[in-house]
């Protein structure tokens, strides 16, 4: 427990859970304001500072004119295409090509060594001047018999330039005559002690923590027993915050040497352990980078997982999946390379690592080189296979994040945006229109419209409004609303009204996710007055009471086969999402699908031989097919990695 003293206040920074740079304000650390500035452009544009020795420099300039450090950016180059094309251009092509890249290599490396070899000895000057100037303070204590103070002053020096003959000279002598000298008397130890102190005082207080070190060391070595409990905590936090300051420049070996010397002098210390922990490991990661990208991933997402804030692990995580990814496209390794890009979006979407995750999934799927895949209108040649028909689904827009629907075609397997924002898409029966939930919060509610995307038109404006279900003579459209009335929360009622919006809705039943099949049937998953004893229940023209199929509320996503006597559902009554059948009316369930991942949105095929359904059995979304029986599952479409609201969407087969 650190005592307090009349000592200044010692200003440690410190870490949150996570491990990302704090100060005692809780604010995100910035680096002290010392000779040692991060590299920052004035607001008005006319000079620079270089963040490797913070020098001001005018903006025209590339290099920083005191230290030669390189102060613009080289565009880095292009990343590697997920599909490789190969090309044969002709010899001499090649090699003015390559001629013409040396001489510009060259031209850009005399240009730049150049600069760098006058920067760097202008900032030898000033670092030898600053040198001169102590090792002349020394000379002066030196003559005046005040041997501590001087040796300081040279040891000082040389820690400004090591190889300073002169000042390592006089350093000898003075530490000569201190040992052939009398003791000194404690007037003069504590003179020279006050006056490192205050030099050190000096330098803490201005958050020139590497300064501060140094001092601190000289106090202690000539007087161990000065305040020691307040020196001790200044140069702790001295160290610890100037390897906090490394770390920001990226000095990371640097680092660890001050943190490991902060934590001789508090080994228990949370925060510095922390950060030792960070920049070992950054450094271990950084040590397989291009050279062994799986234990570069490995290393960075074990970093990643501690803290992904700390320095570029976001970014440097996602470039390694990106980078391996396209080291594998090169192998022609398409799952694999997939499974990389998909890595990566998770961590950072962008469209490109997007467009390579989807081109690699073909590719996978079909080991057939194809072109890759646009986000346009009307995309083509990514599905495996549909058996017939036409397909209607919705997919997660990760730029938009919302979802859009599509419909895809059996015939030359092209797909069709049919509209933006929307999802839970659902056929007539004769195929020739498309109901939909639009989700724009200015104009929310159930639309539909042709499947040539003409006359679009919104038949009902809640915003809970969903589900929207054809009855069989394509007349009526049954959908679900909140029902506030009921006496528990969760609860819904179905309603039902003319497919073209007119007339009033009439309530059809209470319960949720509505199904109209042949033979009159109409199923839902209901439950009694009080939310209990819920399952699938059908009921028809006649009937004075549902009939109950199964028991559970998460009995859900119902499509009926289309002869009427089968109803496919999904239910996570097994503790995960899987697939079932139940046929109608007799209540006989079988299970088609086992997996600890999720199967769920049943549909049928118009011809009833095929059940599709969405699933990310293997890491990623898609649509799979199976047989009735549930044998022969197989991907045939992707839908990418992100699904956030899965089990309120549809799935849709018509002719």
């Amino acid at each position: 427990m650190r005592r307090e003293t009349s000592s200044p206040s010692l200003h440690k920074n410190h870490t949150n859970s996570g491990g990302e740079i704090m100060d005692t304000a809780g604010e995100p650390i910035a680096p002290p304001a010392t000779s040692h500035r991060l590299a920052e452009a004035s607001p008005a544009g006319d000079f620079v500072i270089c963040e490797n020795c913070g020098a001001r420099t005018d903006g025209g300039s590339p290099f920083c004119l005191n230290c030669g450090f390189r102060l613009d950016t080289i565009p880095a180059p292009a990343e590697i295409e997920a599909l490789p094309r190969r090309r044969t251009p002709t010899w001499l092509w090649v090699l003015g090509l390559i001629l013409l890249t040396i001489i510009l290599l060259l031209s850009i490396l005399g240009v730049g060594a150049l600069g760098i070899y006058h920067g760097l000895q202008e900032r030898a000057q000033l670092t030898r001047a600053a040198a001169e100037e102590h090792y002349a303070r020394g000379l002066a204590h030196l003559e005046a018999g005040e041997v501590e103070l001087a040796i300081a002053e040279f040891e000082y020096a040389l820690h400004l330039v090591p190889d300073y003959q002169a000042a390592d000279e006089k350093l000898r002598e003075a530490r000569s005559r201190l040992q052939t000298k009398a003791t000194p008397t404690s007037e003069v130890r504590s003179r020279a002690v006050d006056l490192l102190y205050a030099q050190a005082l000096e330098f803490y207080r201005a958050g020139k923590w590497d300064e501060a070190v140094v001092k601190l060391d000289q106090v202690r070595s000539v007087d161990p027993d000065f305040q020691p409990d307040e020196v001790k905590d200044m140069l702790f936090t001295s160290l610890y915050n100037h390897g906090l300051w490394l770390v920001h420049q990226n000095r990371l070996e640097e680092a660890l040497r001050y943190f490991d010397r902060a934590l001789e002098l508090r080994p228990t210390d949370q925060d510095t352990t922390i950060q030792r922990r960070l920049a070992a490991l950054y450094l271990t990661a950084i040590s397989y980078w291009g050279a062994d990208w799986e234990k570069a991933i490995a290393s960075f997402t074990t970093l990643y997982n501690i803290n992904p804030n700390y320095l570029d692990t976001t970014d440097r995580l996602y470039e390694a999946h990106v980078s391996y990814g396209d080291v594998l496209a090169q192998r022609y390794e398409w799952c694999a390379a997939k499974r990389q890009y998909a890595s990566a979006v998770r961590i950072k979407f962008s469209q490109e690592a997007e467009d390579k995750r989807i081109s690699a999934n073909w590719l996978c799927l079909t080991s057939t080189p194809t072109p890759v895949i646009t986000s346009t209108e009307t995309i083509t040649q990514q599905v495996v296979g549909l058996p017939m028909g036409k397909l209607a689904f919705s997919i997660y827009n990760q730029k938009t994040q919302t979802y859009d629907v599509f419909v895809v075609y059996a015939e030359n397997l092209r797909w069709v945006k049919m509209a933006a924002n929307a999802d839970q898409p659902s056929f007539r029966p004769d195929g020739g229109r498309l109901a939909f939930r639009r989700l724009n919060d200015d104009e929310p509610g159930l639309c539909t419209k042709n499947v040539d995307g003409n006359d679009e038109i919104c038949i009902h404006p809640s915003p809970g409004a969903a589900r929207p279900t054809w009855s069989p003579d394509g007349m009526r459209i049954a959908y679900v609303l909140p029902d506030e009335e009921a006496g528990y929360e969760g609860a819904w009622a179905i309603y039902a009204f003319n497919a073209d919006g007119s007339g009033e809705a009439q309530l059809i039943a209470k319960g949720r996710s509505p199904a109209w099949g042949a033979d009159g049937w109409f199923a839902y998953n209901g439950c009694d007055d009080n939310g209990e004893n819920c399952g699938i229940r059908v009921l028809r023209e006649g009937m004075p009471f549902p009939l109950q199929l199964t028991g559970s509320s998460h009995d859900v996503a119902l499509a009926f086969s289309p002869d009427g006597k089968e109803l496919a559902y999904m239910s996570n009554v097994g503790r995960s999402w899987n697939i079932y059948v139940v046929t109608v009316p007799e209540g006989q369930v079988r299970q088609l699908t086992r997996n600890e991942a999720v199967d769920g949105l049943p549909v049928w095929s118009p011809d009833g031989k095929y059940i599709a359904f969405i699933s990310n059995r293997d890491g990623e979304w898609g649509i799979y097919l199976m047989n009735p029986d549930g044998s022969e599952q197989r991907k045939i479409l992707d839908l990418g990695t992100e699904h956030p609201t899965w089990v309120e969407e549809t799935l849709s087969w018509s002719y």
